[in-house]
């Protein structure tokens, strides 16, 4: 037996053996799941049309199995009369082609007289030609107000084909268009990034206020800098961490956060240390370090050469009372002593190899640690503005755990990262050099780095939210 899918109209064969049983039920390839006594049978719709046709067929092994009866009654006046319909000369070759012939004549028969019903769009009713109300998300199938009253329990619809659970059709819309967003690669989303910063045309506004406001402040040392540094870190951070949990939900609409209080700005800027102690700590810690190095090694040089050339020196010879007259001859002390230049050029040689090597590992050292900010700070700007905790920031595991997680997607968020970075660094000190519009401008371009930063790395999360449990 063969049937016709209720949702794609492809045709499923059914085994014999396992269509006798009532509640069989099968599932389509396009997702679609249906009752098997409930779906259009091929067989009836190809028979209907064409009854005449296999008379014929059925008649030639008769007459082939019995040749021998056909000629041995002569006498039979009647015996001719039946014999032009079913002419036995070629009994074999007329079965072989009949047989032949009924199919060639039904395969383009078939598709003429019994069409194959085409693939209902979930946004129309699968039973009336209207807009649908509810979907199925398992079979995919769209139910009309009508279709939907009968199957409601509880203000849930549930599907009469496969009884599974139905979604309004506005949801299962976002539903396809979140799944279509979130198969894009980050690359792909360059135009949403560039114009994200500008969807809140007031929050932006705001934003760039503040933080040129704030940074004045900071400047003419009023109400206290430190202060002032603190609340235009504070409200950037707010922005970037909040842009970040809004896009990552799937909401590029708005960005402003809800101040409340003074902690709405203190909170983000302790995510922010954090943030920088991860990353940027072991490069801090090392810039510290060398210096105290450098003074260290140069010390114990000058006590090693003290030390070698206090033991190159032979003692001083016990004076002697000379005789009146006579010249004073040139102590051994006096001349050089080839023992003392050669131990001289042999610190010396060894100096410049210690330092020399001592030298490559600080600038080994300093290489990982500028690499390992650049890769990292954008883990744990995102686990901050995730998590909100000050001690998960700090942990470096968490941080490794979501770039395992993110894979490429997060990659691709550090290049676009690190070309927002560099590009804010490099306007922001050449506008350094302009008194007051420099620091306008450059207020702007910092408010429009953090919400382009903070919308990647959004982006990143909601591409992949189920390997990181966010969806």
């Amino acid at each position: 037996m063969t049937i016709r899918c209720v949702g794609c109209g492809r045709t499923i064969p059914v085994p014999p053996d396992k269509a006798a049983y009532p509640n069989l039920r099968v599932k389509c390839r396009c997702g679609a799941s249906f009752l098997v006594a409930e779906a259009p049978r091929v067989e009836d719709a190809a028979s209907a049309p064409s009854p005449a046709a296999p008379p014929p067929v059925a008649t030639p092994p008769n007459v082939a199995a019995r040749p021998v009866p056909a000629v041995a009654a002569p006498p039979v006046a009647k015996a001719p009369a039946p014999r032009p319909a079913a002419p036995a000369p070629r009994p074999a070759a007329t079965a072989a082609a009949a047989a032949a012939a009924v199919p060639a004549a039904k395969a383009p028969a078939e598709p003429g007289a019994a069409p194959a019903p085409r693939p209902v769009s979930w946004r129309r009713c699968a039973t009336h030609p209207v807009r649908s109300h509810s979907v199925c998300p398992a079979c995919v199938k769209g139910l009309c107000e009508a279709c939907a009253a009968p199957q409601t329990v509880q203000n849930a619809v549930i599907c009469p084909t496969c009884d599974g659970l139905c979604v309004s059709a506005a949801e299962y819309e976002q539903r396809q268009t979140r799944g279509q967003q979130q198969e894009r690669s980050l690359m792909e989303e360059l135009g949403t990034i560039v114009a994200y910063p500008l969807r809140d045309t007031v929050g932006f506004l705001m934003l760039a206020a503040f933080t040129w406001f704030f940074g004045v402040l900071a400047k003419i040392a009023i109400f206290g800098g430190g202060i002032a540094v603190v609340l235009s870190q504070g409200v950037l951070l707010s922005y970037c961490f909040f842009a970040v949990s809004r896009v990552a939900s799937g909401n590029l609409r708005d960005f402003m956060p809800d101040f409340r209080g003074i902690s709405d700005f203190v909170d983000p800027l302790r995510l922010g240390v954090a943030v920088l102690l991860i990353s940027a700590g072991p490069l801090l810690g090392l810039t510290m370090l060398v210096p105290g190095l450098a003074l260290l090694g140069a010390s114990q040089r000058a006590d090693a050469a003290v030390t070698v050339v206090h033991a190159q020196e032979p003692p001083a010879p016990a004076a002697t009372a000379e005789p009146e007259g006579e010249e004073e001859e040139a102590s051994p002390a006096a001349s050089p002593q080839p023992g003392h230049a050669a131990a001289r050029e042999g610190y010396e040689d060894r100096g410049h190899r210690s330092s020399g090597a001592a030298s490559a590992g600080i600038f080994v050292l300093f290489g990982l640690a500028i690499a390992w900010k650049i890769v990292y700070t954008p883990a744990a700007l995102t686990v901050a503005a995730l998590s909100r905790g000050f001690f998960k920031t700090l942990n470096p595991v968490v941080g490794l755990h979501t770039i395992g997680k993110m894979g490429g997607i997060y990659w691709q968020a550090l290049v676009i990262y690190s070309f927002l970075a560099g590009a804010q660094w490099v306007l922001g000190f050449a506008l350094g050099f302009i008194p007051i519009a420099g620091g306008i401008v450059k207020a702007f371009i910092d408010a429009y780095a953090y919400l382009a930063v903070g919308c990647t790395l959004g982006l990143a999360v909601f591409k992949k939210a189920r390997e990181l449990g966010w969806d």
